[in-house]
């Protein structure tokens, strides 16, 4: 079937967009890469797509071409677990059951200020201070009378904050090299067998069960979840070619930088500053956590750290990654904040206003 010509145009206008915007994420990686930056092709792209955004150039990246981007990074991360984590997971009960009690404080403080300091409606301030993912906290948010672009952008500036603030905090503690190409990723330009068979099981398969299974962010773990699988089983050790994944990673890195198109520099600056503050309450508690449950349990603080920041969970993965210390932790952690807060949220909102009503 024929598709009319406009959607024809429409569509040649999406990629041609999308490959601009990879093309000044490619340009923002590179230099970032030159200047010695941790997670170089993520923070260069997105400092670069936020900057083009913000000047109103045609640029645009959205879900839709997020998800390949996605199933890759879900891969590498998948890649990064080994037969050996199960002893390690073992070590981090203490995080995992406090991380509820982390979950409720961090909530509480960031709704208190988009509801004082902002002056956001109910709905609004509470799905933004919600420290869960974007999409689910948006929609969550609309169906329940919150403004989903606040939202979003709220949270999209808090992911861009602490993505560009925690590598240079972490590495500063851990003079540890960066290996983000070099442990997880092959040198190797094109593909072995190997990559090819067990790599394409993991995305498509991925795919599949994460879309049946309803997972969050399900192209992203989906993938993982098979890769992960895969390689703790020693099935097979495949890596990702190191091009593609710094090509799936300014792809993450656009995706966050072409959310703030179309906003005038005022008002990002008003997102960003209310953003910032939002990120400094989770920053210090993120950290006054770490230091405390590593003390208690002796566990690794900048490891700690990553588990419990208000990152997304692939860009946390990633840093993890970059700096050497080990990303299971990271990833099972933040899978549990996400599947927490997806449960919590509207429950918690629902007999607030319940209560609200009957009072």
């Amino acid at each position: 079937m024929r598709l009319p010509a406009f959607q024809k145009t429409a569509t040649a206008r999406v990629v041609a967009r999308f490959l601009a915007a990879m093309a000044v994420g490619v340009i923002g990686g590179g230099l970032f890469a030159l200047a010695g930056a941790p997670l170089p092709w993520v923070l260069g792209s997105m400092a670069a797509c936020a900057a083009a955004s913000l000047m109103g150039l045609p640029i645009a990246a959205g879900p839709a071409t997020r998800r390949p981007m996605a199933a890759v990074v879900g891969v590498v991360l998948g890649s990064a677990f080994h037969p050996g984590l199960l002893a390690v997971a073992q070590q981090w009960w203490l995080p995992l059951v406090t991380l509820p009690l982390f979950l409720l404080a961090a909530a509480f403080l960031c709704v208190l200020w988009f509801r004082k300091v902002a002056g956001f409606d109910h709905a609004t301030a509470y799905f933004a201070g919600m420290p869960g993912g974007i999409a689910e906290m948006v929609v969550m948010g609309a169906e329940r009378g919150a403004d989903e672009r606040i939202v979003g952008l709220i949270h999209g500036a808090r992911i861009m904050l602490v993505v560009f603030i925690l590598p240079f905090v972490i590495r500063h503690f851990h003079a540890a090299p960066d290996v983000a190409g070099g442990a997880i990723a092959s040198t190797s330009v094109v593909p072995g067998l190997d990559l090819l068979v067990w790599g394409g099981v993991s995305i498509v398969a991925g795919l599949i069960i994460g879309r049946a299974l309803r997972l969050p962010a399900w192209h992203l773990m989906g993938p993982l979840l098979v890769s992960a699988v895969l390689h703790a089983g020693g099935t097979t050790d495949f890596r990702v070619p190191i091009w593609l994944l710094a090509l799936a990673q300014v792809g993450l890195g656009a995706t966050i930088g072409c959310r703030f198109r179309g906003l005038s520099l005022k008002a990002f600056a008003r997102i960003l500053l209310l953003a910032a503050g939002s990120t400094a309450i989770l920053l210090l508690l993120t950290f006054a956590w770490a230091v405390t449950l590593g003390r208690l349990a002796g566990l690794d603080i900048g490891l700690l750290a990553l588990a419990y920041s208000p990152g997304g969970l692939a860009e946390m993965s990633m840093v993890a990654l970059s700096l050497a210390l080990e990303p299971g932790v990271v990833i099972v952690l933040h899978l549990a904040r996400v599947v927490f807060v997806l449960i919590g949220a509207p429950l918690a909102f629902r007999n607030r206003s319940s209560e609200e009503l009957a009072s």
